[in-house]
């Protein structure tokens, strides 16, 4: 019996230590098991065709017949030859200011007022009415716009008839204020989306911070600057990059209303990428506009991480 029980008190911290040994390679592999679904997707969806546009990028070729490697020679054209690439980029950056101000301090100023709102069935309804633009598909919004910008049964109509005839203007056919134009409608479709965004973040507020200004005397702008604000930081910044990406890939509507006209006025790089590709033929010219494009908001992507690691709460 002695033998035995030694047997067994021997084998046994035997067996201890080879299972756990294996646990740590199980540990490791079971939450592989679980993401490969997702990582299968993304790589084919994602990872694979991103780097077979910036091999692409590196061919000249016309989409079909066989291509020639010529390396850098593509994104040297980009930045020294192409000079329609700075007139997008500068519209670019113009929209991008343009939906970082206008419909973010529309949606956040309409989302204060609503959430003032006492009564729970007319803040819904408000919710609801605000919100219904960013649920048309954007072919509906190009082609409403396009009705509201036509020169003769449009917003002109109107204006010609009253002491606003100043205000008639060629909305898509002036290259001085097409892009604005295209912006005006694509920020009409994206406000109400930010505001049930901002909304859903003041609800998130503690109540009891606002009745403590109160207390203390605070006015209505001092509650907005120093306690919703901050409160509103992660959002406000998750609002901001997304609309910066959202910017640079911006295309649906200057597709439908304009194609980057008149005379490039209202082209940007997404729209300029596509008629390279399709148009043009020149799939391996577009995919080096592709690449510089997603540099660029890398840089920003970046920015944006290292402020979170110095404490910001992105």
């Amino acid at each position: 019996m002695n033998r035995v029980g030694q047997g067994v008190s021997v084998l046994r911290p035997a067996s201890e230590a080879a299972a756990r040994r294996r646990r740590p390679a199980r540990r490791w592999l079971v939450p592989w098991l679980f993401a490969l679904p997702a990582l299968s997707i993304h790589v084919l969806v994602v990872a694979g065709p991103s780097l077979a546009t910036f091999a692409l990028s590196l061919f000249n070729w016309n989409g079909l017949t066989v291509g020639s490697f010529v390396g850098l020679d593509n994104f040297v054209y980009v930045f020294t030859k192409d000079s329609t690439f700075p007139v997008a980029l500068a519209n670019n950056l113009k929209w991008t200011l343009i939906a970082l101000t206008v419909p973010v301090l529309l949606g956040l100023i309409v989302a204060v007022l609503v959430r003032s709102i006492r009564s729970g069935g007319v803040q819904v309804a408000y919710r609801t009415i605000f919100f219904v633009p960013s649920t048309i598909a954007g072919v509906v919004v190009a082609r409403i716009w396009q009705w509201i910008y036509h020169p003769f049964y449009g917003i002109n109509e109107l204006l010609m008839t009253g002491p606003l005839s100043f205000l008639a203007l060629g909305w898509l056919t002036d290259p001085n204020i097409v892009l604005y134009s295209v912006a005006l409608a694509d920020n009409w479709r994206v406000w109400g989306f930010l505001m049930v965004v901002f909304l859903a973040a003041l609800h998130q507020i503690d109540p009891a911070l606002y009745e403590a200004a109160q207390v203390e005397g605070a006015n209505r702008w001092q509650i907005f600057r120093y306690i919703t604000v901050p409160s509103l930081r992660p959002t406000i910044v998750f609002v901001i990059l997304n609309g910066i990406i959202g910017s640079f890939l911006v295309i649906e509507l200057i597709y439908l209303m304009t194609l980057g006209g008149p005379g490039n006025a209202s082209q940007v790089l997404s729209m300029w990428i596509y008629q390279q590709a399709v148009f043009n033929f020149q799939p391996d010219y577009a995919s080096a506009i592709a690449v510089v494009t997603t540099l660029m908001l890398s840089v920003v992507i970046a920015g944006f991480v290292i402020l979170r690691k110095r404490g910001w709460e992105v």
